[in-house]
């Protein structure tokens, strides 16, 4: 299921955004720092890490109150409605935990069919076991695209997928056995892809042009701008 920003969501967001790039030490929307602004988008109070360890855990943002988790993401991509861009989603070394998995020792030379199944089952466990112990009954992704400029967004939130091993087939990409695909069987598309040598696990998305689409008018202060403003603000509480 896609999911879309109220209006007023999409005004905190674009604050978030224009606060954000307007702050000189800041040199790109990413990790926590995206994190804090769909936190202020949604109205949710996080955990603040600079006086907290950060969790490992999948679900980045949780809203305790409504059980909802967000794996977040982003990525500088020239993107248009209708296109297809991926991203890795996990770390996924599934040769070293494959008796773990399968109960079934796996090598390049395994039946690719085998280790595509090892990695929904790695995949699934991480979405699964992180869903229970957060707290998490409806489990998603948000993924904020970007152009070069960081004045042209887009937001794809949708819950996450996970595909039964039928769905799939896999396959190298070349005859080195350096990249595996998973092809959905229903429409010959690709959607995952694993590299052994990084254990890198990439999942592929399509930004439907129904995705919420959007500009916004940056300045970007000096850093003494900056420092007076934020100074003013803390001796005046």
């Amino acid at each position: 299921m896609q999911y879309f920003l109220t209006a007023e969501e999409m005004r905190r967001m674009k604050e978030g955004i224009k606060t954000v790039v307007a702050i000189p030490f800041i040199d790109d929307i990413e990790d926590y720092i995206l994190e804090a602004i769909w936190e202020y988008t949604k109205n949710i109070d996080g955990i603040d890490p600079f006086y907290n360890i950060r969790s490992k855990k999948l679900y980045d943002v949780v809203d305790n109150e409504r059980h909802i988790g967000w794996s977040i993401k982003s990525i500088q991509w020239e993107f248009y409605p209708n296109c297809e861009f991926e991203l890795v989603i996990q770390r996924a070394d599934v040769f070293k935990k494959s008796n773990e998995l399968i109960s079934h020792t796996l090598t390049k030379e395994s039946d690719p069919n085998l280790i595509g199944k090892a990695l929904l089952k790695h995949w699934a466990l991480k979405v699964e076991q992180d869903a229970q112990s957060q707290g998490v009954d409806s489990k998603r992704i948000m993924i904020l695209l970007k152009n070069s400029t960081k004045s042209k967004f887009a937001i794809l939130e949708n819950d996450i997928h996970l595909y039964n091993e039928s769905e799939l087939k896999w396959q190298w990409t070349n005859q080195n056995k350096n990249g595996l695909q998973g092809i959905r069987l229903t429409d010959g598309k690709c959607v995952y892809r694993w590299y052994p040598s990084q254990k890198q696990f990439f999942e592929r998305f399509i930004l439907l042009s129904s995705a919420d689409i959007f500009e916004v008018n940056i300045t970007r202060l000096t850093k003494s701008q900056i420092t007076n403003i934020i100074l003013s603000a803390i001796e005046r509480d």
